[in-house]
């Protein structure tokens, strides 16, 4: 018995090839709904950033006392590529950028082991923080700001609130790897010493720094058996309230004990800022946020909304701590920037395209191939073929991003290719009375040869892409992923599921003059009547083959006519490549409907004059966000009621300083 082939096999059995089609589009479907939604394809830092921060230090000790004394043990490490560092009052951080393919993980690993042979640090220096992420290109996916709507209440000062029980919860939920608070300042125990109480009783500096830093500890005695019972002994001296700090001993002498609260005012305070946040002409802390690796942005997103409402509800812990605080309004928490904004948009507009790029294709071959049937069964191929790519990019571990669904739009007009050289050739046999079965899989065979090779020089074009260690190849890689394996299900189904419709749904050209069922569908009066000003266009389409046809005639008919066309095409790439070619830029530039500027004032300036900068800034764009809703109740106390209608106060700018607004 003869051995079938794939493809007799596959025009053999229609109902095996639609299940498994099917089954295909459906497994794709459901992919979808699994696979990770980012912006941006995931990218291997090869970055470790190390962070140590000194209070009140100035830069130059940071730089001198913990920047040198770490990059002289750090420059030893294997593989490290470039190592940078930046030193700033009370921080200092060092980037470090290792070879390409080297394991973050072996690379942390020798970091912290480097960090501890360095000899030591001054006193109030914190450990070393080692992260596997590059600092310069931290992307937040959201900011939201922590406001009181008492306008006598600094939430700046809710750092206690924001450390211990909001940002907890925050990072409980699945899918955040980071929560980052800024503009918040702690709280502490300012201890004010009376310089003449202590000059009285003979207690020097030392000695009282001695005695408080002794005082404030816990001390373990061990056990003491009790029967079958361990009593745990424990002595308990750590300070808990301001009171207890004032009644702690600071020396004995014949007249009793002397007590820091006879030297001191001891009182609760809060760290002088280094940073401040504001949000529409409002001083307020924040949360930022980062997404973990190979999470769901959007999922991510709504949980985190979802957490933000939970603790805005009546009676939940912001309500609580509100009142415990006895303010004269309420604790809120609002989100001012949402990346899913822009991700969604740009991911829509992607699907749109691939949609509509979908829809053009099968017109284009509809006006060429002027069959209903036979383009009918070539749009098969784009659906099928760039829904069932969803399960490879799945088991792959990739994502949905733009870069993944740009690869998908591009390879919607390459998928049809293959099915079009099939079906065309399957179009010819049919022309020679062949049965449509006969025809679709003696056309099919002839080709399948072609179709194979010229699908592998597509794969074979973007295979090096995979290959690529860097940074860009792993950016591109997607979208050469998507390419690759569109066009490679797209032969699978020109090669099985193309030929099997066409056995059963294609017919014979016809020869008694009966018009085709293009021509009864769109050559009626309407078609005709909304054709008119497309009637040069269709006498190009009706003459393109004669005319190309003329010309391939008369450009191979002599030899100076060949090497003209050669000369002239030559010309015409070389000063289009010159003239055309946009500028060179490691990606696009994208709208993501934000303005960012960055203002750098001049070394030393405090707080408060970099405050004031901020202040006036803010009088320049005012008027921009209060032409839009609130968003903070304490808006609507400062202003003494709600907004007065929709006023605009907006004005034009210029772009550049002298230019015309």
């Amino acid at each position: 018995m003869r051995k079938k082939g794939f493809i007799e096999a596959a025009i053999s059995q229609p109902i095996t090839v639609a299940v498994a089609t099917l089954l295909a589009v459906f497994a794709g479907i459901l992919a979808v709904t699994l696979v990770p939604v980012r912006m941006t394809p995931e990218i291997s830092s090869v970055v470790i950033s190390i962070t140590t921060h000194w209070e009140s230090a100035s830069s130059e000790e940071i730089e001198s006392d913990v920047i040198e004394e770490q990059e002289k043990v750090l420059g030893e490490i294997t593989g490290l590529v470039s190592l940078t560092s930046t030193s700033a009052t009370g921080q200092g951080s060092i980037r470090m950028e290792f070879e390409t393919g080297t394991d973050i993980v072996s690379a942390e690993a020798s970091v912290l082991q480097k960090l501890n042979e360095v000899p030591g640090y001054p006193d109030g220096v914190l450990q070393p923080r080692v992260e596997p992420v590059d600092t310069e290109s931290v992307d937040y996916i959201a900011w939201i700001g922590f406001a009181s709507s008492d306008p006598h209440f600094p939430a700046e000062t809710l750092y206690d609130l924001m450390e211990r029980r909001i940002r907890p919860r925050f990072e409980r939920i699945e899918g955040i790897s980071k929560v980052g608070i800024s503009g918040a300042v702690q709280s502490e125990l300012h201890i004010i010493i009376d310089t003449e109480a202590m000059a009285l009783r003979g207690i020097t500096y030392a000695a009282l720094r001695q005695a408080i830093t002794s005082a404030n500890a816990n001390f373990s005695g061990g056990r003491l058996a009790d029967g079958k019972k361990d009593i745990r002994i424990r002595a308990t001296g750590r300070f808990d309230s301001p009171e207890s700090i004032k009644q702690m001993v600071i020396s004995r002498n014949e007249t009793g004990n002397v007590l820091l609260g006879d030297l001191a005012e001891v009182k609760t305070a809060y760290k002088k800022p280094t940073s401040w946040v504001r949000a529409r002409g409002i001083r307020m802390p924040f949360f930022n946020f980062q997404l973990a690796r190979g999470a769901n942005l959007l999922q991510t997103m709504d949980a985190l909304q979802a957490e933000v409402a939970e603790l805005n509800a009546p009676g939940g812990l912001l309500d609580q701590s509100a009142r415990d605080l006895g303010l004269d309004g309420s604790l809120e928490l609002v989100q001012t920037y949402d990346s899913t904004t822009y991700v969604e948009d740009a991911i829509d507009l992607v699907k749109n395209n691939i949609l509509i790029g979908g829809i053009l294709a099968t017109l284009t071959l509809l006006f060429f191939l002027r069959s209903l049937r036979t383009v009918g069964i070539i749009a098969i191929a784009i659906p099928v073929s760039v829904i069932a790519s969803m399960i490879v990019l799945v088991a792959l571990g990739r994502s949905i991003n733009i870069i993944s669904l740009a690869g998908l739009a591009f390879a919607v007009g390459m998928v049809v290719d293959n099915a079009i050289v099939v079906i065309e050739n399957i179009y010819r046999h049919l022309e020679f009375k062949k049965t449509p079965m006969q025809a679709a899989l003696d056309g099919t065979k002839e080709v399948a040869g072609a179709v194979i090779a010229s699908t592998m020089t597509t794969l074979v074009v973007f295979a090096p892409i995979l290959l690529i260690q860097e940074t860009a190849g792993q950016l591109f890689r997607d979208i050469a992923l998507a390419i690759m394996i569109s066009v490679g299900l797209s032969m699978i189904v020109s090669l099985t599921l193309i030929p099997t419709a066409a056995a059963r749904y294609l017919k014979p050209p016809n020869t008694d003059g009966e018009a085709s069922a293009f021509d009864r569908v769109f050559g009626g009066r309407f078609f005709r009547f909304i054709g008119i000003p497309f009637h040069p266009l269709i006498w190009l389409f009706r003459n393109l083959p004669q005319i190309v046809g003329k010309s391939v005639g008369w450009i191979i008919g002599k030899p100076m006519h060949r090497i003209a066309v050669v000369i002239l095409f030559l010309l015409f790439t070389v000063l289009g490549v010159k003239i055309l070619l946009p500028p060179l830029d490691y990606l696009p530039s994208g709208n993501r409907n934000v303005l960012l500027g960055l203002l750098f004032p001049p070394p030393g300036y405090n707080l408060d004059q970099l405050s004031d900068i901020g202040e006036r800034l803010e009088d320049r764009v005012r008027p921009a966000w209060e032409a839009t809703e609130d968003k903070f109740a304490i808006e609507v106390k400062n202003r003494g009621g709600e907004k007065p209608g929709n006023e605009d106060n907006r004005y034009l700018v210029p772009a550049t300083p002298g230019a015309e607004p």
